[in-house]
């Protein structure tokens, strides 16, 4: 389901972490369609989330909220803190025994799925796919206890500098609305 709207609407997926009424997702959006493509993605789930459990109505919190994200300065903290939601809200002690992140998949632990990016992620950590996946591992623990990415959102829309490159793609960090 993920990877059809993900392939129509030409997405890569860095990070992703699901909980119980909510979700986190890091995506790149070299089109700037990213309502669209978060719509069906919502609406497509909701459907099939109301069909499997034989019940109607609203699966998830509310509409997303997107933020705009310098790569160079905050991709990987992100993705770090994407994968951490699920230790820091005490759903799990550890995000390797969390099965609804992209971390197991990230970090060696399961196979990827079609719909996530992980070879930008992983270049960050070297060139050998295996040690950068241990040392992605090491990373994703040394920030458990950290602080939150969110004391650097300017005007609640974008992370990163005034200066952020909008010539390219966007780099989006979707969360839900509070």
């Amino acid at each position: 389901m993920c990877w059809r709207v993900w392939s129509r609407f030409h997405l890569l997926l860095h990070a992703y972490c699901l909980m119980d009424n909510h979700y986190h997702l890091l995506v790149e959006t070299p089109e700037a369609n990213l309502s669209k493509a978060m719509r069906q993605l919502n609406g497509v789930y909701t459907q099939a989330f109301n069909r499997r459990h034989r019940r109607v109505g609203h699966v998830l919190q509310g509409r997303f909220r997107a933020i705009v994200v310098d790569r160079d300065s905050y991709l990987l903290e992100l993705c770090r803190y994407v994968v951490l939601n699920p230790v820091r809200a005490k759903s799990t002690r550890k995000p390797e025994t969390y099965a609804w992140s992209s971390y197991r998949a990230t970090a060696g632990l399961a196979a990827t799925p079609p719909f996530l990016a992980v070879d930008w992620l992983l270049s960050q950590f070297g060139h050998q796919r295996l040690a950068a996946q241990r040392k992605y591992r090491a990373f994703v623990a040394e920030g458990m206890g950290q602080g939150s990415p969110w004391e650097h959102v300017q005007g609640q829309v974008l992370l990163g500098s005034e200066k952020l490159n909008r010539s390219g793609s966007d780099l989006v960090l979707c969360v839900p609305m509070s």
